[in-house]
């Protein structure tokens, strides 16, 4: 199915999003939200240091659908193709929007490369095709300070 995604902005400010896997993708994923005053939470079979040490409620157990209740969206970090498609699956049915890792074919949104300054955002996004030709752009913008 062809995705063409349209870049909103969607207010996550103590909104919960849950984020499965508790690896390094998923502290990155973390770093960006808590910029928006997201209430991020964490489920995964075991999470690294980093998150542990980043002031982030997380749960380590296996993945069951029964902790999507109460989430606006969720980002799957675990790249694992087989429980990916059941991760969307469970979402669409749970009524939680669904972003796959590194898997646009799979996401119902993605998020752009965002440079933030003050109440001024500027996101670049690629239809989660080209996520560093985004950033690269991003960062031109980031570094001349057009703000």
């Amino acid at each position: 199915m062809e995705k063409n995604f349209l870049p909103i902005s969607i207010n996550i400010a103590n909104q919960k999003i849950l984020i499965l896997g508790g690896g390094l993708d998923a502290f990155n994923k973390i770093q960006i939200l808590k910029r928006f005053n997201a209430e991020v939470e964490v489920l995964a079979r075991t999470v690294c240091d980093e998150i542990k040490s980043s002031n982030t409620k997380y749960y380590e157990t296996e993945y069951d659908k029964k902790y999507m209740k109460g989430y606006l969206m969720l980002y799957s970090c675990l790249n694992n193709k087989k429980l990916d498609k059941q991760i969307v699956t469970d979402a669409q049915e749970a009524g939680v929007l669904v972003n796959i890792h590194d898997k646009p074919e799979l996401c119902q949104f993605v998020s752009p490369a965002i440079y933030r300054q003050g109440n001024i955002s500027v996101a670049v996004s690629s239809n989660g095709e080209n996520v560093y030709e985004s950033i690269r752009i991003r960062n031109l913008i980031q570094n001349k300070r057009m703000f």
